[in-house]
C-alpha cells in the first residue's frame, strides 16, 4: 500500500517498465511502424544494412545466421514483446494517432525530472542498467508505446460534473488522519488476529509501538498514513475512517495487499476557503489525468484480447481464426481409368 502519491511522470514511467519486462529484456530488431512517427539511424551505421554482420578469418557470420541464434536462444520470451508493440502500433495507426521522436524526448525529460535526475546518461546508470535495458530501448519499447496508449486512452474518456464535484470534496473536503497496520497477505490472516487481539482495548501509544515494529516501510512513521479522503481509491478503508470515532480502532479489513488494522486519530475539517469555481480548470487536468491512467491497461487489455494472434514460435494460436484447408472438388473425367480384370480362358 502506498502512501505517497508519484508524480504523473514517475507513473507513467512505472507502468511502462511493467509495459517492457512483461517479457524480460530488450527487442531484437529495431524496427517502425508508420504509427510511430519517429525517425532512427540508419539501418547501415547500426551494421544492418548488409547481409554480412561480421567476418571471422574471412569467413562471414550472416545476419540470417545471427538472427537464428538469437531466435534458438532468446526468440520465444521476447517474441511477446514484440506481439505486444505491434497489438499497440496496428492500433495506433487505425485510429491515425503517433508518438514523435520530439514526444519522446519531451516525455523522457518528465520521466528524469521526476526521478530528481540530473541527464538521461544518469537516468540510464542508475535505472536502466540495473534492469539490463539501453536508453534506446527504453524510448522505442517503453516510452513510444506509452504515448500511444496514451492518445488512444484519452480519446475514450469523458470528464462529467460528477467527477469535478468529487474530485473537489476529495481535495477540499473533510478528512480522516489515521494509522495503519498492514498485515501481509503472505503472512495469513491468523497473523493479523493475533496483532488485533493484542490492541484490541489498548490506545494510540500501543497502536504506534505495535505499527513500528512491523516489517513495511510504514514503520516509520509508526503507521501513519495520508489523511483518508472522500471518494478515495481505497474505499474499505475510507468507509472505516468516517464510521469510526476518534481513538477507535477498526475490525480486520481485507485489502488487496493484505489485512489493515486501522485506527482513527482525529477529523480534520473542509477547507471553506477554496471556491469549487476558482480550482475548476485544475480539477479537469487532474480527473483527466487518473481517468487515463486507469483506462490504459484496460484499453490494452481489450487490444490484446480482440486480435488474432497465432505464434508459431511458441505453438500458440487462435485456431478458430485459422481457416481449415478444404478439399477442392475433384472432376469425374478427371479420375484415372478402373483397370478391371480380363476374364479368364478355360
Amino acid at each position: 500500500m502506498r502512501t505517497n502519491d508519484l508524480s504523473s511522470g514517475a507513473k507513467l514511467m512505472l507502468w511502462g517498465l511493467g509495459f517492457l519486462f512483461l517479457t524480460p529484456g530488450a527487442r531484437l530488431y529495431p524496427q517502425h511502424s508508420p504509427a510511430t512517427g519517429g525517425n532512427t539511424a540508419s539501418p547501415v551505421s547500426a551494421g544492418l544494412g548488409t547481409q554480412v554482420v561480421a567476418l571471422v578469418n574471412n569467413v562471414p557470420i550472416t545476419r540470417e545466421e545471427l538472427a537464428n541464434e538469437l531466435i534458438a536462444r532468446k526468440g520465444r520470451q521476447y517474441l511477446e514483446l514484440l506481439i505486444n508493440r505491434r497489438i499497440i502500433e496496428q492500433a495506433a495507426a487505425k485510429a491515425g494517432v503517433s508518438a514523435t521522436d520530439k514526444e519522446v524526448e519531451q516525455e523522457l525529460a518528465e520521466v528524469i525530472r521526476s526521478l530528481k535526475l540530473k541527464n538521461a546518461a544518469e537516468f540510464e546508470n542508475t535505472i536502466l542498467k540495473q534492469r539490463n535495458t539501453t536508453l534506446y530501448e527504453y524510448k522505442e519499447d517503453v516510452l513510444r508505446p506509452s504515448i500511444l496508449m496514451r492518445k488512444l486512452a484519452e480519446k475514450r474518456i469523458q470528464v462529467t460534473e460528477e467527477d469535478l464535484k468529487k474530485a473537489f470534496e476529495a481535495n477540499y473536503g473533510e478528512k480522516v488522519q489515521c494509522r495503519i497496520i498492514l498485515i501481509p497477505k503472505t503472512d495469513g490472516l491468523g497473523v493479523a488476529l493475533k496483532v488485533y487481539d493484542k490492541l484490541k482495548g489498548k490506545g494510540i501509544e500501543e497502536f504506534i509501538r505495535e505499527a513500528s515494529q512491523q516489517p513495511s516501510n510504514l514503520a516509520a512513521t509508526g503507521g501513519r498514513i495520508r489523511p483518508v479522503n472522500r471518494h478515495s481509491a481505497l474505499p474499505e478503508l475510507e468507509r472505516a475512517a468516517f464510521s469510526l470515532r476518534d481513538g477507535e480502532m477498526s475490525e480486520i479489513i481485507e485489502v488487496q495487499e493484505g489485512y489493515v488494522i486501522l485506527f482513527r486519530e482525529k477529523l480534520i475539517p473542509a477547507d471553506t476557503s477554496i471556491r469549487f469555481e476558482d480550482v475548476r480548470e485544475q480539477l479537469h487536468k487532474e480527473v483527466f489525468r487518473r481517468k487515463v491512467e486507469a483506462e490504459i491497461p484496460l484499453l490494452f487489455n481489450e487490444l490484446r484480447a480482440s486480435a488474432v494472434i497465432n505464434d508459431f514460435l511458441n505453438n500458440r494460436f487462435d485456431i478458430k481464426d485459422i481457416p481449415l484447408p478444404t478439399p477442392s472438388p475433384v472432376a469425374p473425367n478427371s479420375l484415372p481409368p478402373v483397370q478391371r480384370p480380363s476374364p479368364s480362358r478355360p
